[in-house]
């Protein structure tokens, strides 16, 4: 109904109202046809009231929305992504016109950006709305303070599988075929589903490794023989007859959306909201809907022995083993003098319990420390996107005095995330 047509309803019904007053004022010998009138002039009158409030309620809703909106804080809304930017685009439109273009909205990131690059943004906190695609990168957020919004792809189960596959007409039929000459496509060190898991799987072998990939990029490479295995997503390549699977992983839980905890208490409340009431049409192209988080517990715990699987391995070599040697490595730490200041390269990388990271250092000046860091603080530290990738890695270590432990032992315990300063990091893609 239009404005139009309900202002002419209701003029209609005014009219019916004065020649209801018109009749009451008539002989009683009317009054028959008086009762009739007036039960029918009281249903249009019943009908105005309904048509009015039926016209009005979106307009009264919208601007009771629009002055909750208003209260919003920030002026600018950074959308940090991993996928095409096309499909956040109506989101982006969406969340403009929520707020009446008041704040700024942008779209940052694409399917070429790394994870180690997505997770120093996580940790400098320069994305105020993260959809991670990565349980890695999950983890990464929850670490940061970053807070549960919504579930991507909603669709989908809570938790996936990754697959190690093969080219269709490949000569590999099983993990057993694998050789030390052997090509595997593997993914960047913050990926679940193209490090992690098939690095697990992968221990005792020894193989050629090509990573730092994301998963299109992997796929491409076993279907032109670049690489003789691969490992990705188990939905990416499960209905491509050209692909092979060999093997699949364990269970993963999926990723989610998560607001920064830079944003106001009150802000994150109003933006879980819309965004959370965004249109169907918008929800299913940015791939999110509503949900509970998963339980990355167990996730942790095979990533951890994964780190611990691969914490011998060189990856600045190839063939590499995903496996340590048998002789056990000298941890010994050296005595050393009370400083403040100390620059050095990681060469030794151990887990000293299941919260604490424990990594060797030689400083410049030839002396060795042991530095210990809690997990969440690790992932806290921009550059240090992985325990394994830390690996040769010049640091800086300031504001700590060395700790001695026994007579020739000393330890570094960082327990701020600043403390501890990478100074140069391995590109996030390279053949090794």
């Amino acid at each position: 109904m239009t404005l139009v047509s309900l202002l002419q309803l209701l003029q209609f019904q005014l009219d019916q109202s004065s020649l209801f007053i018109f009749f009451m004022s008539q002989p009683k010998s009317k009054a028959k046809n008086i009762q009739i009138f007036a039960i029918a002039a009281v249903a249009s009158i019943s009908i105005v009231c309904v048509a009015t409030s039926t016209f009005l309620k979106p307009f009264l809703t919208a601007s009771s929305q629009s002055n909750s909106l208003s209260k919003l804080q920030t002026s600018s809304l950074t959308i940090g992504i991993l996928g095409d930017p096309s499909n956040y685009n109506g989101l982006a439109d969406y969340l403009r016109a929520q707020f009446s273009n008041r704040v700024q909205v942008i779209v940052d990131g694409d399917r070429s950006i790394s994870y180690s690059e997505v997770r120093n943004r996580l940790v400098r906190k320069e994305w105020d709305i993260v959809f991670t695609l990565s349980p890695m990168l999950s983890v990464a957020a929850k670490d940061n303070q970053y807070t549960f919004v919504a579930q991507m792809f909603p669709n989908n189960p809570s938790y996936y599988q990754s697959a190690l596959f093969v080219k269709s007409n490949s000569s590999i039929k099983s993990l057993n075929d694998l050789k030390p000459t052997t090509t595997i496509a593997l993914g960047d060190f913050n990926s679940a589903s193209s490090f992690y898991m098939p690095a697990y799987d992968l221990f005792g072998k020894t193989l050629r490794v090509d990573m730092g990939h994301r998963s299109h990029k992997i796929l491409e490479m076993v279907k032109t023989e670049q690489a003789d295995v691969g490992s990705a997503p188990l939905s990416t390549i499960e209905n491509d007859n050209s692909f092979r699977i060999i093997h699949l992983s364990r269970q993963i839980p999926g990723s989610n959306v998560y607001l920064s905890s830079k944003l106001s208490n009150s802000d994150r409340e109003i933006l879980k909201k819309v965004i959370l009431d965004a249109p169907i049409s918008i929800k299913k192209q940015a791939n999110y809907g509503a949900g509970t988080e998963p339980d990355y517990s167990n996730f942790i715990k095979i990533s951890q022995k994964a780190e611990e699987v691969l914490k011998c391995a060189n990856f600045q070599k190839n063939p590499v083993n995903f496996y340590c040697p048998t002789f056990s490595i000298n941890k010994n730490i050296l005595s050393q003098n009370d400083t403040s200041i100390i620059l050095g390269r990681i060469n030794g990388w151990s887990r000293k319990d299941s919260n604490t990271e424990q990594f060797s250092l030689s400083s410049t000046d030839n002396k060795n420390y042991l530095v210990l860091i809690n997990r969440q603080i690790f992932n806290q530290i921009p550059g240090a996107s992985n325990p394994i990738a830390l690996q040769n890695q010049k640091v800086k270590v300031t504001g700590i005095i060395p700790k001695k432990v026994s007579n020739s032992n000393f330890e570094l315990t960082i327990t701020q995330s600043h403390q501890l300063v990478i100074l140069e990091s391995s590109p996030a893609s390279q053949q090794f």
